[in-house]
C-alpha cells in the first residue's frame, strides 16, 4: 500500500515508518525535515504543514493517509482534504480526548464523554470531530487511534508531574534523589510500548473491519504510576524513595488528565486483533532501560 505520512520522524511516526516498511508499504513523508527519516522512505516532502497544499492529492497518487500531528480541526480539514481521493484516512488522536471529570474504571468507548476543555484533550476531541462528521458524510472512512502513555526508545521516561518524561531520570533514581510523585503515584496507567502501537497501526491499514471506528490503544499491563517508577528502581538496582506530591488546590504542572486514574477497557482492539502479542511492561521497560544506558 502506498501512504502518505504526516509526520514519519517522530517518536511514534518514525517506529510506524520502520514497521510499515519491513511489511512492504511504499511512504510518502511530510515533514519539516527536522529529524532523520528512515532510509527506505520512498519519498520525502519538506514541508511545514501549513504550506501542504491542497492540490497534493492531484500530483501524487496515494491509497491511505495517516496523521500523527495534527492537533486541532483546523488541521484535520487538511487532512480529510488530502484524503478526498484515497477516501481513507487514520488519525492518531490521544486518551486525554476522554473528559477527566467522567472517566469509570475500564471505560469504553461508546460509553465516554469527550473533553470540551480549552486545552490539548479539548482541541484533540475537536479535530476527532471534523473526522468523524466527514465520516458520517461519506466523504471516507477512518480509523480514529487514542493511545494513553506511550514508552520506549526514543522518549524519556517518566508519567506524571515533576518525573514526566525526563532526560535526567535514570540519573536522580540512582543519585537517591527521592521523588515526588503526584498522589503518591497512586493513579493507574496502562502504557504501551512504542513498537507495540505501530505494529498495531500496520495491523489496521488494511483492514476493512477497522475503518468508521475509534480504539483506545492501550497496553496490556494495568499498573500505577508507582509500580513504574518502582520497575524502573528495580531494573537499576536503586532503592526507589518517593515523596507524595499533594498540591492544594491548583498546580501549574498538573492538568485534569493526568490528576485522575487512565484506566481503560481492551476488548474492542482486542476483538479485532485476536492474535496481536504484547509487550510485558517490565520486559519493555528492560529494554528501554539498557537502550538508556548504552546512550548515556
Amino acid at each position: 500500500m502506498k501512504i502518505l505520512v504526516l509526520g514519519g520522524s517522530g517518536f511514534l511516526s518514525g517506529r510506524f515508518a520502520e514497521h510499515a516498511i519491513a511489511a512492504g508499504h511504499q511512504l510518502i513523508c511530510v515533514t519539516r525535515g527536522q529529524k532523520p527519516l528512515h532510509p527506505a522512505v520512498g519519498q520525502h516532502l519538506l514541508l511545514a504543514r501549513e504550506a501542504i497544499p491542497d492540490t497534493l492529492p492531484d500530483t501524487l497518487s496515494y491509497e491511505l493517509v495517516v496523521d500523527f500531528i495534527g492537533m486541532n480541526s483546523l488541521q484535520l480539514q487538511q487532512s480529510v482534504r488530502l484524503a478526498r481521493h484515497c477516501r481513507r484516512l487514520i488519525m492518531i488522536s490521544s486518551d486525554y480526548v476522554y473528559h477527566p471529570a467522567y472517566r469509570t474504571l475500564y471505560l469504553r468507548e461508546n460509553e465516554a464523554r469527550f473533553s470540551d476543555l480549552p486545552d490539548y484533550g479539548g482541541a484533540k476531541r475537536q479535530a476527532e470531530e471534523v473526522v468523524l462528521q466527514a465520516q458520517q458524510a461519506e466523504q471516507l472512512q477512518a480509523i480514529i487511534l487514542r493511545p494513553p502513555h506511550i514508552y520506549g526508545p526514543g522518549s524519556w521516561p517518566g508519567t506524571i508531574p515533576k518525573h514526566g518524561r525526563r532526560a535526567t531520570l535514570l540519573q536522580e533514581m540512582r543519585s537517591g534523589q527521592p521523588l515526588q510523585l503526584l498522589g503518591g503515584g497512586l493513579g493507574l496507567i496502562q502504557p504501551i510500548h512504542v513498537d507495540d502501537l505501530a505494529r498495531i497501526l500496520v495491523a489496521l491499514l488494511d483492514n476493512p473491519a477497522a475503518y468508521g471506528q475509534a480504539y483506545t490503544a492501550c497496553g496490556p499491563d494495568l499498573l500505577s504510576h508507582l509500580d513504574y517508577y518502582r520497575t524502573i528502581s528495580e531494573l537499576i538496582g536503586e532503592p526507589l524513595r518517593v515523596i507524595p506530591y499533594c498540591p492544594d488546590g491548583p498546580a501549574p504542572d498538573v492538568n485534569a488528565y493526568v490528576g485522575g486514574h487512565r484506566c481503560y477497557d481492551r476488548s474492542k482492539l482486542s476483538q479485532l486483533l485476536a492474535d496481536f502479542r504484547y509487550t510485558p511492561f517490565r520486559q519493555g521497560m528492560a529494554e528501554w532501560v539498557k537502550v538508556l544506558d548504552q546512550a548515556s
